[in-house]
């Protein structure tokens, strides 16, 4: 299947490389910083009870993490679904949750994690299978025009290429009170949903537990991390997560957690704890990228041959967290599955046409037919 380009909402060649060409310019101009009202000191940090950081050790993991209430014993283990970024791609894990669901034995997660496109699907798969119409509204009847707009040529003095407001538009429009509020209820009940961003001027990967914030009422802030986790670096703009308390306003400066990690599945401390077998659980990864491409002709240009570094670089360190995570799972009991894109399966990516509608919808039909036909997972 060949995917073509659709008119609607499309990023033309050009205007994308005059972008990027002045994002190269920008690396000469003088670094502007907008103050924050104040500092977020992890000593004293009033969002402890929403967030803690990714190389945090297990006393501070154990205060966001529940007990399964389920479960007769402790030593079961948890269902968990790790959603990876992906940008555009996560239309694939869109149709495999909703393919899932068709199939009939998607389970109900103990813990779903998110990281980038993965942050934005990441509350509608913790909310089971009701949402998936919201999955597939937002992934198949979007385009580029609904997540971004090209900023004019002053973006080389910026901090990004394109305009996040539509993002935040649809984000808003999906995420009504009714829906934080169940999402809030199903964390007290005793499910995690978690989502990763990275705090730009500390460089440290921060984990929010976007039940604690739902259940807090703070919904502006559940919003904004969700905008911030997908805000890819230089073709994004950060996004700035304000928390006011004790008559102070904080705020931090925050990017795609895909800076850190490709996705979230075990805490890094457990990967060096002793070994605890545990009945039943399983882990499974959501990889919305192809794992293992085939070859290609990269253009022999400065731009082609970085994007195309970049994305062996993240691939390689996806594969990396995969194989951790699969001998993770094996010394602890745990069943293990991942799936990502097939690379044969002829789906042509244009990245001059970001957010394309018909990648997406072809996406998203290939995660839905694998899912439904039990060809999905790759193992386990």
């Amino acid at each position: 299947m060949t995917c073509t380009k659709p008119n609607k909402g499309s990023i033309d060649r050009r205007s994308l490389l005059m972008g990027l060409g002045a994002t190269a310019l920008s690396a000469c101009t003088s670094r502007v910083q907008t103050p924050l009202e104040t500092r977020i000191e992890t000593e004293n940090d009033p969002l402890s009870r929403f967030r803690l950081f990714a190389d945090d050790g297990p006393d501070e993991w154990l205060k966001h993490l529940h007990p399964r209430q389920s479960s007769a014993s402790s030593s079961d283990g948890p269902n968990v679904l790790a959603l990876s970024g992906g940008g555009e791609d996560g239309a694939f894990g869109a149709g495999v949750l909703v393919g899932w669901s068709a199939r009939g034995d998607r389970p109900d997660f103990d813990l779903v994690t998110g990281i980038s496109t993965g942050a934005l699907i990441a509350p509608f798969a913790f909310m089971g299978r009701d949402y998936d119409n919201v999955l597939t509204r937002v992934f198949t009847q979007s385009d580029a025009s609904d997540i971004m707009r090209m900023r004019p040529f002053q973006a080389v003095f910026s901090d990004a290429l394109f305009d996040t407001a539509p993002l935040a538009a649809l984000i808003q429009e999906n995420t009504p009170p009714s829906f934080l509020r169940a999402i809030g209820q199903k964390h007290k009940a005793g499910n995690s949903l978690l989502v990763v961003t990275s705090e730009l001027d500390s460089a440290r990967a921060s984990v929010w537990d976007m039940g604690a914030i739902a259940a807090a009422g703070q919904y502006d802030l559940f919003r904004s991390i969700m905008r911030a986790s997908a805000a890819l670096p230089g073709l994004f703009p950060p996004v700035n997560l304000r928390y006011s308390a004790d008559d102070k306003t904080y705020a931090e400066t925050h990017v795609d957690g895909g800076v850190h990690m490709q996705f979230l599945a075990v805490p890094n401390f457990a990967f060096t704890t002793p070994d605890q077998k545990l009945k039943g659980g399983h882990i499974y990864v959501l990889i919305n990228n192809t794992l293992n491409p085939g070859p290609e002709v990269v253009g022999r240009t400065a731009l082609s041959i970085s994007q195309q570094a970049l994305t062996t670089t993240g691939r390689a360190n996806a594969l990396l967290q995969v194989n951790a995570t699969q001998l993770f799972a094996s010394e602890r009991g745990l069943r293990f599955s991942v799936t990502s894109i097939d690379p044969n399966a002829g789906i042509v990516y244009d990245p001059s046409d970001r957010f394309s509608s018909t990648y997406m919808n072809a996406l998203y039909r290939h995660g839905a037919k694998r899912a439904e036909s039990g060809t999905l997972w790759l193992n386990g």
